[in-house]
Formats: C-alpha cells, structure tokens, sequence
C-alpha cells in the first residue's frame, strides 16, 4: 500500500496458491488494486470474496483447513471457489467496504459477466438459457464487545431462482464461544450442489430449476491456554436441480453433519489440529473424515 496523504491511501494484493502434492502449478486467489479513503471507504477492483463469503470465516475456528467448515457442510459451496457464477471469490467485481458506525459497516459487491454465451448459438433460444449475469452481493455487519453479526445476499440474475440469503452470529463468554449460521435457498445454493449454474446439457448454459437446499449449522468452542476445542452440527434440506433446459432433473440431498475438532497453537503463526467430521445423506450413505495437520 501506499500513502496518499488527506487520509487516502492506495492499495493492491497479488496472491496465488499451490498444492505441494500435485503438479499443479499456481492458481490465482485475491488479485485486486483499490483505493481508501478513511471518511469514505474502500473501493476494490479485480478478483476478491463477496459479501455473502467475507463473514462466513469469522465463525469457523477451523478455517483454511480440511476440517473447515465450507468443506463438510457446516456451510454452503457459495463460501468456496471462484468464478462468476455466486461462487466465494468474484472475478471482475468492484466491492465496496464502509467505514465502520459504532461496530457498523456494510460490503457490496457487483461483477461484470465476462464469459457472456453468443445468443445464436445452437439450442439458445432463450434469454434464460444464455450465460448473460452480472451477479453481485449486498452484505452488513456488526461487532461489539463479545458479539459479531452479520447478514448478507447474493444474487446472480441469471434466472427468478438464483440467489441466497444468510444469517450469522458468535457470541464470546469468557472462554467459551457459540456460534451459528441459517443460509436460505433460493436456487443458488441447489445450482451450486448440482454444478448447475455454469454447467452445459445439450448446447445450454444452466441455471437453477428449484430452492429449497437451506443450511444451518450451531457450535461452541472451548478456549484453555493455547488450546481450542470445538463441536459442530449442521443440517441441510433437500431439494431438486436441473442442469439445463431439457436436461435430467438432479436432486440435492438432505444431510446432517457433525464436526469435532481441536488445535493447539505454538504461536499466532504456527499451530497443530486435529479432528474428525462425518456428513450422513438420506440416500447415498456417509462422507468421514479425520484430519491431522499443521498451519503456518
């Protein structure tokens, strides 16, 4: 960042990731450049998280690991990925963040759709069928003392049924913290689940078809010393999705979910977890996991 004097200062982040066991080369995560103005905000241009995302991580003790929360279930798939389709991380988007009121503050985001389908193609003989989004989010937050609030909404526009809503908290009491989060399904997280927005069937783009794949998940976790121990359950409802116009009708599964999981920190940098999460679907059996790891 730079300062440019009368509160203004300029600002840009180049990041990317890579798994050290896969050749995978390096992906590109927040790449943006912005401008603040301590009166006024900050405006930020390029590819960063959505005010549906931003505050799903400040509820999850276990994030930025395989036990994190946005993996099992605890939260929906619009906390993951990247791209222009509801996904966490917004490519082409301008966010606005405000300056915080008394523990107020507010995010909007809005994208401009770079990946528009040609209407002539074959089979796209609707407007709804074609990729023509501009998806952008709507979040507010509160912070005070030992609570933390949020809200937020997301919607594509690519179809009437293609958007979402949450609702957050966490609350401290000495070394205890409880936490919670409803999301509300209307069709964005079903086309998340069904790989439906995005997804091609016979020559069409698809979009959501039905909502009704809400999620909510409570917790606590325990602090003592340089220790942490948390637990989780979360339920999903089930509903149905279609991959395209015409296209088989793909429906999403109602779950329940629980995750038990500790860490213990060395410093503020580096810290060892461990931990176990099992996600139970109606039909089609058990997901377990245990992790073991280290962060740095």
């Amino acid at each position: 960042s730079e300062d440019l004097g009368n509160g203004m200062s300029a600002f840009f982040k180049l990041e990317y990731q890579t798994d050290p066991t896969e050749a995978s080369g390096l992906t590109g995560r927040d790449q943006y450049i912005g401008i603040k103005m301590e009166r006024f905000g900050k405006l930020t241009f390029g590819s960063t998280s959505t005010a549906y995302k931003s505050p799903g991580s400040k509820i999850d003790a276990f994030y930025r690991t395989s036990l994190q929360s946005r993996n099992i279930g605890l939260q929906s798939n619009l906390h993951s990925g990247a791209g222009e389709e509801g996904q966490g991380r917004g490519k082409n988007i301008v966010r606005y963040d405000s300056p915080s009121w008394k523990g107020l503050g507010a995010i909007a985001t809005y994208q401009f759709d770079s990946d528009k389908q040609n209407q002539a193609v074959a089979n796209c003989n609707a407007v709804e069928d074609c990729e023509d989004d501009d998806p952008y989010s709507l979040g507010i937050q509160y912070k005070g003392g030992n609570f933390y609030a949020a809200a937020s909404y997301i919607d594509t526009q690519r179809s009437d049924d293609a958007a979402a809503a949450q609702f957050l908290a966490k609350y401290t009491w000495n070394a205890f913290e409880f936490h919670g989060i409803y999301e509300l399904d209307k069709g964005l997280i079903t086309a998340q689940a069904t790989n439906g927005i995005g997804s091609t069937t016979g020559g069409r783009q698809g979009f959501a078809q039905d909502d009704g794949a809400d999620i909510y998940s409570v917790g606590a976790t325990y602090t003592i010393g340089n220790n942490l121990i948390g637990a989780d359950y979360g339920h999903r409802d089930s509903s149905d999705g279609k991959d395209g116009v015409g296209g088989s009708a793909d429906d999403v599964e109602e779950y329940d979910v629980w995750r038990i999981a500790a860490y213990h920190k060395f410093s503020n940098r580096t810290r060892v977890y461990a931990g176990y999460a099992n996600t139970d679907y109606n039909d089609k059996g058990e997901d377990d996991i245990f992790s073991l790891g280290m962060r740095h």
